[in-house]
């Protein structure tokens, strides 16, 4: 397709100054002083007529001026000076550049016209006729005398200019130095007087010195503002020096117009004194509108270089050929390119009349002089003409001396002004930083973002990707692109939009889609080449400050996956789980890493790797299960049942809110990062380094706010198992932790500190073993623990409450084994108590009992009745004080008795002892044959009680009652056994005890008895067995249970022939004591039957 365009490279021949680099700076720079007064020290291109007019090209306005100068000049002398009559000239380059180079060519053309070859050419209409005019006037003696002031030469004290003449006078004034470079010493001795008291002379002074010669006077005034800004600061009379300026100024003006023969041509600049430049600029409008028509009439305004004559200047000066016809060439074929193709450009490029605007600037494409006149221009340091030129030679001498063979060039381009060229003797980098970075300094978007010399910089990185496929570096044709057009002063010009870039980078060989791709790429999407300091707001462009967004997410991109997860757990532990009524333990593993303690519920957190929900939650993960399920004492010991499973609560993770959570752990890592960065932080202006902080704060907030909602599975226990739930919103500036979260979502299922007493219902149907007659208060603080469903007990008050309650309202008692004291507040006396006093008057019975007296511990024991605890404690409960007693011959009372009963008056009391107790008796026919009481005879028959305990401890502690009321001579014999099974699975247990082979060996004299209730509120199920065990065994499983359960199971053994209780253990309790030795079974057991003596025995 590039055959249809004409080669840049072909078409176009660049001078050999510019092609070999040897175009210098002093070249680019100028000076009118120099050129005037020291032409040895100027630049050959500005010394020389010739070479000067051969590298000028004829603006309008130059045309326009120089042949007014010929006219000017030639009204003298016998030759028509045609239409040219102004005599005041004021070059205004408020609209462009070129006054220095027209003040040149206007010298030149006063002072070496023959050494201009073809001068028509920098004429209006390139008139030959007035031309050859003046080449002829010249040669016949027409000499033009010439004054030249520049203000930044002069002072407010020396005003001459030509530093080398001896024959110069100390001038002090404009008008001093003008009367002598004009006329010399005599001129100046016209005007002397004026000059040393610094008193500008009027217009008819000014006149009568013109008068006095005949030829042509041309006078050039540069940087006048300038000048005026000094002479304000030196008083003359009761004014100032630059008030006497002005006043000269409007003289000499006054007096040029009235003169057939003197020309003035002075300059406003607008520079750094623009308040004097204005003043002079008013000055001169007031001036002119007070003179007549004739004067109005000899005042023109020139502008040296119009906007559209920009390109033409540098083509001309840059190159030696540009074709014509490859211009328009070029323009048709690209004009019809931005018509084909589906892209968006400024409203300018659609136009017909871009055509023309497109072989105008050739070989410069447009939008590159409109981006030097426009943007760069808007730099107050920027020079338009000379500064343009200055860039532009580079980079014409950077292109052609690095031709691209990947693609054809058909223009120059801004992106040609590359910073690659980095020549410290004037390259482009140079000059962007020397002087375009005074407004805004974009020195470390280059190195960062641009061009680098270890090749780097974002751009260049993104370059490698196209370079290595054949295409150009379209990163750095993009950086470069917005980067000269962020040079612009003031915030509305800076930038471009993505049609002015459409049209700066447009080329019919290069796919758009690739430049888009590229963009995005710098823009962020690739995190590895993103630009630092490159931002797109309403326009693209690069900003002195780095793009803040832009370098965390690039710190993102190469902060480690494990430093983010490293974050988000540190984050969780250390500030979101918080503490509180539930126990946290974070990440449990192992079984052995959860706790199987009663003492406080345990929260578990999960680890995300190992117990993430994915799937809603209805099915806790396997390891929860696993944890719920399973204890051990030490990792890699065995494992076993965990026995409080009401206390095991599990937080799990939701697996696809993690993303979110670990994104912005990585964002707050990336953000730390950069603040303790000072590498990086040195790129960064205070604000930014501010508001760098500032997210930092945000992104711990968030991230604390992300980690606290993706832990919301929450998994605690019921009858049925674990059930799932989902925890309610944490507030989002972290004042809830996770452990507040889960305690505001059970906040019905727990029993606080203020929660008051439980009901006896309660106790009974949920907390007490129903084959107990009493539990410790550990064991009641326990059942919450063990029992799944139950509520959790955050604080053991509300039991010490209930225990009171239960006291003292529903007739239990309760039993204090530290200070070995009964509370028990019935009026009915206990059935075992034996003794007369009442049991509560007994100095270890409380009649009444406070929350503070109930403690919480294993010695600590609730019984159902005061029965059950007098037969635990007789022994430890003091009788009460005796103080009368009665004979139990005659009834009497006996005042202070001794020793335990009978008691007897002294009227019956014996002399006779029991042989054993030595308890007196009232006669010998009280005693036995071996002289034992009563109470000391042994018993005929033994009978023993044991409450629920272990069964190898209830069988040998019933069996050895029953040898201790034998004796040593006699034997007990076994005949009746109730066997009642507790423990928390009493059916299981049942069904085991049923399958011992002492007791299957004895089954045939064995009744079981079996009664079963479940209730709920509102429902009740019961079931009831009475058989052999045979057919107890064929009731497979247990009734369901949808409530509180109660079970009693008992077995009955009943011999018709008594067993033996002897020293060989072939008994039924011998033989279930060996049974279930190993086993974790409690048994309540009674025993009975008949004592005989030994030698009566047939074992």
């Amino acid at each position: 397709m590039s055959s249809e365009y004409p080669s840049l490279f072909e078409s176009c021949q660049p001078r050999d100054d510019v092609l070999d680099g040897s175009l210098q700076e002093e070249q680019f720079a100028a000076k009118l002083s120099t050129v005037v007064h020291n032409p040895e020290k100027a630049a050959p291109v500005y010394r020389d007529p010739d070479s000067f007019y051969d590298m000028t090209y004829p603006t309008e306005g130059l045309r326009t001026l120089l042949s007014n100068l010929t006219g000017r000049f030639l009204a003298t002398t016998k030759y028509d000076p045609g239409s040219y009559t102004s005599s005041i000239l004021c070059l205004d380059t408020r609209f462009g550049g070129g006054k220095t180079h027209d003040l040149i060519a206007s010298y030149h053309l006063a002072e070496n016209p023959v050494d201009i070859d073809d001068l028509s050419h920098y004429l209006l209409d390139g008139d030959e006729e007035l031309a050859a005019d003046y080449q002829d006037a010249v040669a016949e003696g027409l000499d033009i005398a010439t004054g030249v002031f520049i203000g930044t030469k002069a002072d407010s004290k020396d005003a001459r200019h030509a530093d080398d003449d001896p024959d110069a006078p100390n001038t002090r004034t404009m008008w001093g130095e003008l009367a002598y470079q004009l006329y010399g010493l005599d001129g100046y001795e016209y005007l002397k007087d004026y000059d040393q008291d610094r008193d500008a002379p009027g217009e008819g002074t000014l006149s009568k010195l013109f008068a006095q010669h005949d030829q042509p006077a041309l006078i050039l005034i540069d940087e006048i503002a300038d000048y005026m800004n000094k002479a304000a600061g030196t008083p003359v009379g009761d004014k100032t020096l630059a008030d006497q300026t002005l006043s000269f100024v409007m003289a000499l003006l006054e007096a040029a117009a009235e003169s057939e023969h003197v020309t003035v041509v002075y300059s406003i600049a607008d520079t750094a004194f623009g308040e004097q430049a204005d003043r002079v600029r008013d000055g001169v409008r007031d001036h002119i509108e007070e003179v007549n028509e004739i004067g109005r009439r000899q005042h023109k305004t020139v502008t040296p270089t119009d906007e559209n004559e920009i390109g033409q200047v540098l083509q001309h000066r840059l190159f030696s050929e540009v074709p014509e016809n490859a211009a328009h060439e070029a323009a048709d074929s690209y004009f019809q390119f931005y018509d084909q193709e589906d892209r968006q450009y400024p409203q300018e490029a659609t136009d017909a009349g871009y055509v023309d605007v497109l072989a105008r600037e050739y070989p410069f494409h447009p939008s590159l002089i409109d981006a030097l006149t426009d943007k760069i221009d808007t730099i107050p340091r920027f020079q338009r003409t000379r500064d343009a030129l200055r860039l532009l030679a580079r980079a014409v001498y950077y292109l052609w001396n690095h031709q691209p063979d990947s693609y054809d060039r058909h223009w120059i381009r801004i992106y040609d002004l590359t910073v690659a060229d980095d020549d410290p003797g004037g390259g482009i980098q140079t000059i962007l930083r020397e002087r375009l970075f005074d407004f805004v300094d974009l020195g470390p978007a280059v190195t960062a973002d641009i061009y680098d010399d270890d090749g780097t910089a974002h751009a260049q990185l993104e370059d490698r990707k196209w370079t290595e496929n054949g295409l150009p570096p379209l990163g750095t044709h993009l950086t470069t692109t917005v980067l000269w057009h962020s040079l612009a002063y003031g915030e509305q010009a800076a930038g471009l939009t993505h049609a002015d870039l459409n049209l700066a980078i447009g080329h019919p060989d290069l796919n758009f889609d690739d430049y888009d791709a590229a963009l995005s790429a710098l823009r962020g999407d690739d995190m590895d080449v993103a630009c630092y300091f490159l931002y797109e707001e309403e326009r693209l462009r690069f900003k002195q400050e780095p793009n803040l967004i832009r370098i965390i997410d690039q710190r993102i991109e190469s902060t480690p996956e494990a430093s983010a997860h490293s974050r988000f757990q540190n984050r969780l532990t250390s500030k979101e789980i918080g503490d509180g009524g539930f126990q946290p333990v974070e990440f449990p593993e192992s079984p052995a890493d959860l706790p199987d303690t009663p003492d406080t519920p345990k929260l578990a957190v999960m680890h995300p790797d190992t117990a993430a929900v994915e799937d809603g939650g209805d099915t806790p993960p396997n390891r929860v299960t696993q944890l719920y399920e399973q204890q051990a004492a030490k990792h890699e010991g065995e494992t076993e049942t965990r026995i409080y499973k009401n206390y095991a609560l599990f937080l799990a993770p939701d697996a696809d809110r993690m993303d979110a959570a670990i994104d912005e752990a990585r964002r707050l890592e990336a953000i730390e990062a950069l603040l303790d960065s000072p590498e990086q932080k040195a790129d960064l202006s205070s604000e930014q380094i501010e508001e760098l902080r500032e997210r930092s704060d945000e992104a711990q907030l968030m991230l604390g706010e992300l980690v606290r909602n993706v832990y919301r599975h929450l998994y605690y226990p019921d009858r049925d198992g674990l059930t799932h739930i989902t925890i309610g919103a944490t507030e989002s500036n972290g004042g809830t932790t996770l452990v507040d979260a889960v305690q505001t979502t059970l906040e019905d299922k727990i029993v606080k500190r203020d929660a008051g007493a439980r009901g006896s219902a309660h106790v009974q149907q949920k907390l007490w073993q129903q084959t107990q007659d009493a539990m410790s208060t550990e064991a009641l603080v326990n059942q919450y623990a063990k029992k799944p469903g139950l509520d959790y007990l955050f604080s053991t008050k509300p039991i010490r409450e209930t225990v009171s309650s239960l006291v003292s309202d529903h007739g239990y008692a309760y039993w204090d084994g530290e200070s070995e004291t009964a509370y028990w507040v019935g009026t009915t006396e206990p059935e075992t108590w034996p003794h007369p006093e009442p049991f509560a008057k007994s100095p270890d019975v409380e009649t009444s009992i406070r929350d503070s007296d109930v403690q919480i511990g294993s010695a600590f024991v609730v019984y159902r009745d005061i029965d059950a605890l007098v037969d635990d404690h007789l022994d430890e409960i003091d009788r009460p004080e005796q103080t009368v007693a009665t004979c139990a011959e005659c009834g009497a009372e006996v005042e202070n008795p001794e020793g335990s009963e009978p008691y007897y008056c002294e009227e019956h009391q014996s002399d006779t002892t029991c042989s054993s107790c030595g308890k007196e008796v009232a006669s010998e026919q009280l005693l036995d044959e071996r002289g034992r009481c009563q109470e000391c005879q042994p018993d005929e028959s033994w009978e023993a009680s044991k409450k629920m305990m272990s069964a190898s401890r209830a069988f040998s502690e019933v069996r050895r009652d029953a040898e201790s009321k034998a004796g040593t001579d006699r034997t007990p014999l076994l005949e009746e056994v109730t066997i009642q099974v507790g423990g928390d699975e009493p059916f299981q247990a049942a069904k085991f005890i049923s399958q011992r082979p002492g007791f299957k060996a004895r089954e045939d004299s064995v009744t079981v008895r079996m009664q079963y209730e479940t209730r709920t509120d509102d429902g009740t199920y019961s079931a009831e067995f009475t058989g052999s065990p045979s057919r107890f065994r064929d009731v497979i499983d247990q009734p369901g249970s949808f409530g509180d359960d109660r079970e009693t199971i008992q077995f009955r053994f009943q011999f018709d022939e008594p067993e033996p209780i002897t020293d060989e253990g072939d008994d039924l309790l011998a033989a279930l004591d060996n049974d279930l030795d190993a086993g974790n079974i409690d048994v309540r057991v009674e025993g009975r039957g008949p004592i005989q003596a030994s030698s009566e025995v047939t074992v």
